[in-house]
């Protein structure tokens, strides 16, 4: 279910989907809007969607475009962020680079899992297979998803 709930959570941050945005006097209501209101209280541009087992909330915080995903009862299960691919940590950008030697960095996330921490999901482009990283913050890389073209 742990990966089920991070390939979705991907897939939606990768291909840039967005809530309706609210209108100004609608105040967000969903579940968990209390600890969401408390981690970012100056958050603007909130935009919420419930998708099957979790709510996704799209939002700006401190000049940074962000989701936050919590479960149905409210608990916070992660946030997220796309960033330049020159942002990874030095040590990811190395062993990308000594594993994929012919690939190329297309895209990045910055995902923080309430478990498991901070860590990062990177595609790499090839010739002829486009892969889908898991890479932990020293630098081990792990597929989540190979794509062949």
């Amino acid at each position: 279910m742990n990966r089920l709930f991070i390939a979705v959570i991907l897939f939606l941050t990768v291909i840039g989907t967005h809530a309706t945005p609210l209108s100004r006097h609608e105040e967000p209501n969903f579940n968990g809007i209390n600890h969401f209101r408390r981690q970012f209280p100056q958050a603007t541009e909130v935009n919420y969607k419930v998708k099957g087992q979790f709510t996704e909330v799209d939002f700006v915080w401190n000049g940074l475009q962000l989701q936050a995903f919590y479960d149905m009862e409210g608990n916070p299960l992660a946030t997220a962020r796309i960033i330049d691919k020159n942002n990874l940590p030095v040590n990811v950008q190395l062993n990308l680079q000594k594993s994929y030697p012919n690939g190329v960095v297309t895209a990045a996330i910055e995902y923080t899992d309430v478990n498991d921490g901070l860590s990062y999901y990177v595609t790499v482009a090839a010739p002829k297979t486009d892969w889908l990283l898991h890479v932990s913050t020293c630098g081990d890389i792990s597929v989540f998803k190979k794509m062949k073209h």
